[in-house]
């Protein structure tokens, strides 16, 4: 429970830390966002009620506290509650709240990176499985070089040559599109359309450069317990290697691997910006390039936001479960 304690304080700092900076990183970045709102629009009266309605008329340090107050997931103002954040409101898109907006694009995003981390998992422990019981040859050398050559590539030129050669060289055959978001709307009756295919081409984008780590650490891990005593005694015994690698060998080295995996799915979620929209998937990337395009600093700020806190709150469960899990970590840290 110390340990819990101490992990969640210093998350809370962490996310703390980050709305801090993201606040003042896009406070003092050159440009008026007001003046952007009204466009080409030159009337003071107007840039002066908007500015006001936003409190960017305000002091930074009041604005500052005000977003801090916003943002918080409690309300003091009659009594103590528990509330959702609030985010603010979309300076381009009048009427909408960041949140709204956050909260249809971020399951798609996240379905995405389940996807690629979920493939990730499966293809790479699989191979790094074979490659570390074939030490040495020619196979572990194919493997090993292969698995390198996909972490070596980045996601944007991944994407753009999958793209080319399964949408557009092989498309007649594949059946896939060049882009294309999980639902699909109908120009006529406006209904939509549910279309898993979309979703290949960006999971495997995005899952190409996970599988290369995997594969080397299921693979150093592997060889590494494989070389334990506890191992030994169960080959000694006759134990089918099949039974050795699943209930002794696994269970072991796959300590790294959860945290390598954890790591991984909270940055695909930050890391699908280009995957998203090189394939116009409509996701929390796509929207977070938008805001940044057209300046709106509340979509930006809470894309970031929200990204940062599913980051540290998976590292930080994964610590935790650590803790709980394994007693040789209990130790280490008592």
């Amino acid at each position: 429970m110390a340990f819990a304690g101490r992990k969640i304080a210093l998350a809370l700092f962490t996310l703390w830390g980050v709305a801090t900076l993201v606040f003042f990183l896009f406070t003092i970045v050159p440009g008026d966002s007001a003046q952007m709102m009204l466009g080409k629009r030159e009337d003071p009266e107007a840039l002066a009620a908007v500015r006001a309605k936003y409190g960017l008329d305000k002091p930074v340090a009041v604005q500052y506290v005000n977003y801090l107050g916003r943002i918080l997931p409690f309300d003091t103002s009659d009594g103590f509650s528990f509330s959702a954040p609030d985010l603010g409101e979309s300076f381009q898109r009048q009427g909408q709240s960041v949140s709204r907006l956050i909260s249809a694009t971020f399951p798609n995003t996240a379905l995405l990176a389940a996807t690629s981390i979920g493939f990730a998992v499966l293809l790479g422990m699989f191979l790094g499985a074979i490659a570390a019981y074939n030490e040495g040859s020619w196979i572990d050398h194919a493997l090993t070089t292969l698995s390198s050559l996909g972490m070596s590539l980045p996601s944007f030129f991944t994407a753009v040559l999958l793209a080319w050669v399964f949408a557009y060289l092989l498309g007649p055959w594949t059946g896939l599109s060049l882009t294309g978001s999980l639902y699909e709307v109908d120009d006529y009756s406006g209904e939509r359309y549910l279309q898993l295919k979309n979703l290949i081409l960006p999971a495997l984008t995005l899952g190409i450069r996970p599988v290369g780590v995997i594969v080397q650490l299921t693979r150093k891990s592997i060889l590494e317990v494989g070389a334990m005593d506890f191992v030994r005694t169960a080959r000694a015994k006759g134990i089918p290697e099949g039974r050795v690698l699943l209930r002794h060998i696994l269970p072991v080295a796959s300590n790294p691997i959860i945290t390598t995996v954890s790591g991984w799915f909270a940055s695909l979620l930050a890391g699908a910006v280009f995957v998203e929209i090189i394939f116009g998937w409509n996701g929390m990337g796509k929207l977070l390039v938008e805001a940044l395009n057209t300046r709106d600093l509340p979509v930006t700020m809470g894309c970031v936001l929200v990204i940062a806190a599913i980051f540290v709150i998976i590292t930080t469960l994964v610590d935790i479960a650590y803790a709980i899990l394994d007693p040789r970590v209990r130790a280490e840290l008592f």
